[in-house]
Formats: C-alpha cells, sequence, structure tokens
C-alpha cells in the first residue's frame, strides 16, 4: 500500500506540466446590451459549460432550443478568446442573441488567448466584479479559477447574480472552500434577489491525492448543505444529469429571494459535453 501511494505522489509530480498558464491580461471585456427590456415580472436563467465550442453553433442553440430561449441571463464556462477571432466568444454569442456580455479570462491559452467564464445579461450590470477563486492544485489542469459577480438593473429592482466554474477533482471541503468568496460577496448584498449559477463539478466521486477517483456520491449534497447554510435555495436539486458522461450533475443554480417555478435540461443540445440547466423563476412573495 505505501508502495502504490508513493507512485501515485510520483505521478502527481510527473503531472505538473500539464497545468494551465496565467492568462496574457486578467482583464474583463465588457459590453452593454444593445437595449434595454422592459421591467417582467420573472425571469428564465440558463447555465451552459460550453467546453471550448465556438460561438456560432452556441448562439443557435441559444436561440433556437425551445427550453432556453430567450433567457433574461446567460452563464457561461469554459468560454474562449482567441487571438484571431474579432471579440471574445461570449462577446459574439451576445451580440448574436442580442445581450450585453461580461467575459473574464481565467487561465490562458497556447496561442496567447484565454479560457474563462461569462455572464450574458439582457438588463444593464453595474458593480461588476472579478472574484479570484482559492487555487487548487489539482494534479492535472490547475488553474486560475475566477467568477464573475455583476447586479443587474430591471426597471427599479436590483438583482445580484454570479456566473462560477470550480475544479473537478476537488473533495468536498476544498469546493465548499472554493465558492466560499463567491458566498462571501454575495453577502454584501443581502438585501438583493441573488442567482448563483454554473459548473460547480460535483461529480459522484472524491479524489485520493486530487488524481483517483473513489466513488462517494456526497459532492452535490455537502456542496448544497453549504449554500443552504448560508441563505441560498437549492430549487433544481431534481435536474437529472446536466453532463452525458456517466449521467453526472455538475451544474447548479442557487436562488436567493426567488421562487423557482419550472427547471429543467435542453437534453437535445449537442454542442458540447455538458447539457444546458435553465430555471424559470419569479421574485418571492409576488
Amino acid at each position: 500500500m505505501k508502495a502504490l501511494w508513493v507512485g501515485l505522489g510520483l505521478l502527481a509530480a510527473s503531472c505538473a506540466h500539464f497545468n494551465r498558464a496565467e492568462p496574457r491580461t486578467t482583464a474583463p471585456v465588457i459590453e452593454a446590451a444593445p437595449a434595454v427590456p422592459e421591467e417582467t415580472a420573472t425571469f428564465k436563467v440558463v447555465t451552459y459549460n460550453l467546453h471550448g465550442e465556438p460561438a456560432g453553433p452556441v448562439a443557435r442553440a441559444l436561440s433556437t432550443t425551445r427550453a432556453i430561449r430567450g433567457a433574461d441571463w446567460v452563464l457561461l464556462q469554459e468560454v474562449e478568446a482567441h487571438p484571431d477571432e474579432t471579440a471574445p466568444r461570449a462577446v459574439r454569442i451576445a451580440r448574436l442573441l442580442g445581450m450585453g456580455a461580461v467575459y473574464a479570462p481565467g487561465y490562458g491559452l497556447g496561442d496567447g488567448g484565454s479560457h474563462g467564464v461569462a455572464l450574458l445579461s439582457r438588463y444593464p450590470l453595474k458593480e461588476i466584479r472579478i472574484i479570484e477563486l482559492p487555487r487548487k492544485f489539482v494534479v492535472i489542469n490547475s488553474a486560475r479559477r475566477v467568477a464573475i459577480g455583476a447586479t443587474a438593473m430591471v426597471g427599479g429592482l436590483e438583482i445580484r447574480i454570479y456566473s462560477v466554474h470550480l475544479d473537478n477533482r476537488l473533495n468536498p471541503a476544498e469546493r465548499r472552500e472554493q465558492l466560499g468568496p463567491v458566498i462571501d460577496d454575495a453577502k454584501g448584498y443581502f438585501k438583493l434577489p441573488t442567482i448563483i449559477a454554473g459548473d460547480v463539478n460535483t461529480s459522484p466521486f472524491c479524489w485520493a491525492l486530487h488524481l483517483l477517483p473513489l466513488p462517494c456520491a456526497i459532492q452535490d449534497d455537502r456542496l448544497e448543505s453549504f449554500v443552504r447554510r448560508h441563505g441560498f435555495d437549492t430549487p433544481v436539486v431534481g435536474s437529472g444529469p446536466t453532463s452525458p458522461f456517466l449521467d453526472m450533475r455538475l451544474d447548479a443554480i442557487y436562488t436567493r429571494g426567488f421562487e423557482v417555478y419550472e427547471y429543467g435540461v435542453a437534453r437535445r443540445v449537442k454542442v458540447s459535453d455538458h447539457l444546458p440547466l435553465w430555471a424559470q423563476m419569479r421574485l418571492a412573495g409576488r
């Protein structure tokens, strides 16, 4: 057994060169929505990990798939920017959908581009904040992780929104710690209805040395308990898988001050290795 752990340690050390570079710039790219829609009583939120896919197919899926088209906010993870393209892909998707966008680079790519998260909005945004998440050495693909927080202005109403992407090979306590800065930021907006959504990577595994998967099936329960302790609801726990691989539920939408009355997974969208998760909601008590 000791030899096994030593071998795994040596393997982990040898994998260090597979980790991700820093981005050339950490500055966000922000583009305002071209028009301000009328105030509404209900909202649709979509979160989607793009796995680095091009803007065109993603925008087509978001605009033509009944369950997810017309979203008020689209939260993207693993969305890229490349120097030979006219704008970050998140911005190009937003333009095709008639939305505004915030793109935040996470880590750098070999061509000088970047890979990060985005928040697309039909409504004007203010108090935009790029939140550095605790960096975890996960052996392969260790990288700088960020979340985006912004306040959407819906007529006279303000709504706080976060787009997040957590590391894959984390154990429950580390996953809670990595989400912690987002929860802390949201505490500063405790009077606002709030949405936290993204790829939280709650696979049914725990990890030995951040490398060897061990079935445990507690990742989602532990993270959901954590956000509930901090005043958030977990309204989409019955969504089913958001990844066709091993039918894993990797993505989540957490809310505060909302009543979610419909949600689901757009299972026919095959653009990425994830499936879009969506929720329709209204302000609580209205």
